[in-house]
């Protein structure tokens, strides 16, 4: 039988290591930091402490080993160190930079071809495709979906709205209003109809389940609103979007305003916001958010959630029937205060 090996490392204690081990996230780390306390304390053999780490009497020993040569430190897993990289670290910088400043003007996007023939023109490194999909990820980036921006959209004009919107709420509301009483609402219409569209279902990898879609185009418009800080929402269905049903659903955004608040509704530039036949209640005022801007309002997010939770994947028989299932699904989303509030908030949206 082969000798113990004494731990020789004397920098910490038992109850220091305990105490490290608990706050280690590393939990294979803390495995053998809890193993090295327990040899130290000498409670229990080593053949015991081996046991309740899961491992043999030899693994225990390259930890006493590793821990006498590294100290704690010496306790994480060991990487091998493969390959070195062909690109050098200031090379490594430059990708970085490329690719959090985004594809020349006119790309798309990053492609791998594209950082492929991009590293060989300016490094003069040739590297296979796989071998960048490896590189960028260790550097931290995914393949994600793109978020959707209108061309016409000025991002420094979203900026402003969302940095300053505290002092642009106060200049739209009624001269005598208590900022303290004014309530922020989003306000927005969608296009629901059986056409509907595909969400993303739960499959075995590699195979494409397939799903039935109709390709008939009867609709209708859901009109909704929602007070985030509040956790309501008020909306109703409708056949045609215009000012006839504008004006009703200000009427119905009046109607949830406690007494003694005042509304503030943001809504967008569509053709039934401006029009000069629109009648506002007293409690409530307009502010309208900066052209092509569907990402500043919270109202965008509900109506994804609400189609690919409740109407994607499916076929209606008739238009009446989506109809039903729109105020049928609203009825119940206008119930649920903490959904609102979390789909619905914004932190930037407070007067």
């Amino acid at each position: 039988m082969s000798a113990a090996i004494a731990i020789t490392t004397t920098d910490y204690t038992h109850c220091q290591l305990m105490h490290m081990a608990r706050k280690c996230k590393d939990a294979d780390q803390s495995r053998r930091l809890l193993a090295i306390a327990s040899v130290l304390s000498g409670e229990a053999s080593r053949t015991g402490i081996a046991l309740q780490a899961g491992v043999g009497p030899q693994t225990l020993r390259c930890w006493i080993l590793r821990y006498n040569r590294d100290g704690p430190e010496g306790l994480r897993n060991l990487s091998g160190q493969g390959r070195p990289s062909l690109l050098d670290q200031g090379q490594l910088f430059t990708l970085k930079t490329w690719l959090d400043a985004g594809p020349p003007k006119g790309w798309a996007g990053w492609t791998l071809s594209r950082l492929k023939t991009m590293i060989a023109e300016v490094f003069g490194v040739s590297l296979s495709l796989e071998g960048i999909r490896l590189l960028i990820r260790r550097m931290g980036f995914r393949k994600l979906s793109p978020c959707p921006i209108h061309p016409k959209a000025d991002m420094k004009a979203q900026e402003d709205f969302r940095t300053g919107f505290r002092k642009i709420a106060l200049s739209h509301l009624p001269a005598g209003v208590d900022p303290a009483k004014g309530d922020i609402w989003f306000q927005d219409e969608s296009r629901i109809g059986q056409k509907g569209m595909l969400a993303r279902v739960w499959a075995r990898k590699g195979t494409r389940p397939r799903i039935v879609r109709d390709h008939r185009y009867g609709y209708c418009y859901l009109f909704s609103a929602l007070c985030p800080a509040r956790g309501e929402a008020i909306g109703h269905v409708c056949d045609r979007a215009n000012t006839i049903e504008m004006n009703r659903h200000l009427k119905d955004i009046g109607g949830m305003v406690p007494e003694g608040h005042h509304a503030l509704v943001i809504f967008d530039g569509a053709g039934w916001h401006r029009s000069r036949d629109l009648v506002f209640p007293g409690n409530v005022s307009v502010l309208r958010l900066p052209p092509y801007s569907p990402e500043l309002n919270s109202a965008e997010n509900v109506f994804q959630f609400l189609k690919s939770n409740h109407f994607a994947n499916q076929v209606f028989e008739t238009a009446e029937d989506v109809k039903r299932k729109v105020a049928t699904v609203w009825e119940s989303f206008t119930g649920q205060a903490e959904r609102i509030q979390s789909i619905g908030h914004r932190s930037w949206a407070r007067v």
